[in-house]
């Protein structure tokens, strides 16, 4: 940025500050800059809009990632920031840019009637505020730390599982024979995709003689571990995952009074304007 350029005053400003939810841990070296504590966010410029409507930029998680580190420049590299922060850094600078309310519709399970809720977004961030990400699995002897996801890691996971999903949904088109054999694949495949999930989760593992962190022996034990340690993986990551989940809004019907919840999606397409 030229500080001699006579515009530099009627620049962008940030809007709102911040604190981030994972309290400044999970970040790689050089990737945030500063405190975790009251980050400032920015407004989107008229490029972010851009970015944020190319459909092959908002698959690959690239434009999200360039917004971020637009509107949020204490994260230099959004690829590499844990998943944990990521609902509140886009509920920010949609509050920095939109305003702290958001319309959402839903259809009255009883009567059918459509209504449109405004939702309180702030009050989002503030429910992340009180969370803590569990990094610890005990299991008998053993003590296994795990992380969350960073985004990068987090979009690529959920890109290879909804291929394979696609995959095993096409399998219908094929013969009987070739249709057993694909299917057989797939689950292969998706089982292998979840494996290596927990090992790119698995920071360490403490045994009574020391602590294993080598990635290859990691993923020896991951392969030949009883049942029972490889569900107590399974289970701790998918309830951090739940937890970290945007909570669903209590709402009425506006016409019958039908009480109901609402889930709110962060749909890029849709949640940058």
């Amino acid at each position: 940025m030229n500080q001699n350029n006579p515009l530099l005053k009627f620049f962008r400003q940030p809007k709102i500050y911040i604190n981030l939810p994972s309290r400044g841990l999970y970040y790689e070296q050089g990737t945030l800059s500063g405190s975790y504590e009251q980050v400032p966010i920015f407004a989107m410029t008229g490029m972010d809009e851009i970015i944020s409507k190319t459909p092959d930029a908002l698959f690959s998680g690239e434009a999200t990632a360039k917004v971020i580190e637009s509107c949020c420049p204490t994260i230099k590299n959004a690829r590499h920031m844990p998943s944990i922060d990521l609902d509140t850094l886009l509920i920010a600078i949609r509050i920095a840019t939109f305003g702290n309310t958001m319309s959402f519709d839903q259809t009255c399970k009883n009567c059918q009637s459509e209504n449109t809720y405004e939702v309180d977004l702030a009050s989002i961030i503030d429910h992340f505020q009180n969370l803590k990400f569990n990094n610890t699995v005990e299991i008998n002897n053993l003590i296994i730390k795990i992380r969350p996801l960073q985004y990068e890691e987090m979009n690529y996971f959920a890109i290879e599982n909804f291929k394979l999903q696609k995959m095993l949904y096409q399998t219908g088109e094929l013969s009987d024979s070739e249709r057993q054999k694909t299917i057989d694949k797939i689950y292969l495949d998706l089982s292998d995709l979840q494996l290596q999930l927990f090992l790119t989760s698995i920071e360490s593992i403490q045994t009574p003689e020391g602590v294993v962190n080598e990635k290859t022996f990691i993923e020896e034990f991951l392969r030949n571990c009883e049942r029972e340690f490889y569900n107590l993986i399974k289970t701790k990551l998918e309830d951090n995952k739940d937890m970290w989940v945007i909570p669903k809004q209590n709402i009425k019907c506006s016409s019958c009074g039908t009480e109901d919840k609402l889930a709110i999606v962060l749909d890029q397409s849709n949640f940058f304007g």
